[in-house]
């Protein structure tokens, strides 16, 4: 916390820097992103995972990295049931 000089009243004033924040919300596009990505990837002749991420993070404006962190902590289930599905190229 940095402190600025006086006011004109002999106060002291504390300036708090913010931190680079993800604007609220948009982890709420994440379910929305994946259920884009499962409607993509039944589409006949559809790319490959990756590049449907890709594209739906592209599109949807969300942080890709952050969304393929949340992707491979939580939802490997996803990859897998494209596999066994014949839908990963």
């Amino acid at each position: 916390m940095k402190t600025k000089a006086p006011t004109g009243r002999g106060r002291r004033v504390a300036v708090q820097e913010r931190e680079e924040v993800p604007p609220p919300g948009a982890e709420a596009l994440w379910p929305i992103a994946m259920l884009r990505i499962a409607m993509e990837l039944k589409r006949p002749g559809s790319p490959g995972l990756e590049q449907i991420i890709e594209g739906v993070a592209q599109r949807m404006g969300i942080d890709k990295a952050a969304f393929e962190k949340f992707l491979s902590e939580n939802l490997g289930v996803l990859e897998q049931q494209a596999r066994d599905k014949g839908y990963l190229r």
